[in-house]
């Protein structure tokens, strides 16, 4: 009886760990019947291993950001999108350190229910071309999102701050 109750325990972990970190399975055909979006059309679907990868990307950039660890949530950028940030940081604010992480430190204001909803992500779809690709998810509340990445040094990097809502 205890090992049936501790498989059970486990089980209900690893499904939680799953919807936490995505591994939906369908490709974007999964998200036809809740958005039009052209991007479920964006270049080539890619595989399971690929967009798990990039679901591991998407979760630690926004548990970093909920954590307000901001090095960590930097860490996760592409360099066009660190390069922005250094641009604006430099051009438009009087920061002394205009470093990635002392810009979202001063300028990233999140509440709690957006900390906690941001970091629910259920990949279903990643859609790459060249360099460039878009993480498809449910997150909290079933809302389809989509976020941009981009391969550098054979790795996903976040390239934006933010992903977008699919209508």
């Amino acid at each position: 009886m205890k090992w049936l109750v501790t498989a059970l325990i486990a089980a209900a972990l690893g499904t939680a760990l799953l919807a936490a970190c995505g591994s939906s399975n369908g490709g974007s055909d999964q998200f036809r019947d809740k958005t039009d979006s052209a991007l479920l059309d964006f270049g080539e679907e890619s595989d399971e291993a690929e967009r798990e990868e990039a679901a591991g990307v998407v979760h630690d950039f926004y548990s970093a950001r909920a954590q307000e660890d901001w090095p960590a949530t930097c860490a996760q950028l592409s360099s066009a999108v660190l390069d922005k940030i250094e641009h604006l940081a430099t051009s438009a604010t009087e920061l002394e350190d205009t470093s990635c992480p002392s810009f979202l430190e001063t300028f990233t204001r999140l509440t709690a229910k957006e900390r906690h909803e941001s970091t629910v992500i259920d990949a279903g779809s990643l859609r790459e071309q060249d360099t460039r690709g878009f993480l498809i998810y449910y997150g909290a509340r079933e809302v389809v999102y989509a976020m941009p990445l981009r391969k550098e040094d054979g790795a996903w990097k976040v390239d934006s701050l933010s992903s977008r809502v699919l209508d």
